[in-house]
């Protein structure tokens, strides 16, 4: 895995945790470098399915920022380790 990666995935978890960035946007960068940084971890992964489920204010079938925020934190302290 590349520090760079790390580094920049660390930063969007956290401010998508804090609230300070939900947007879709964030949201579909952190999917992405979860799947490129984490390829073999199931749990990682299961967080990237996650975020591809996630929209702004949520939906039928979607995650809001209430519920991706609290999944992404657990996932942020899983990877902290």
């Amino acid at each position: 895995m590349n520090d760079g990666i790390t580094y920049d995935l660390m930063l969007l978890l956290d401010r998508f945790v804090s609230g300070r960035d939900t947007s879709l946007a964030a949201a579909s960068r952190l999917e992405v470098l979860l799947a490129e940084a984490y390829p073999d971890d199931e749990v990682v992964q299961d967080r990237a399915g996650d975020l591809a489920q996630y929209r702004p204010g949520g939906g039928e079938f979607l995650f809001d920022e209430t519920e991706m925020r609290s999944r992404l934190g657990r996932l942020r302290d899983y990877l902290a380790g």
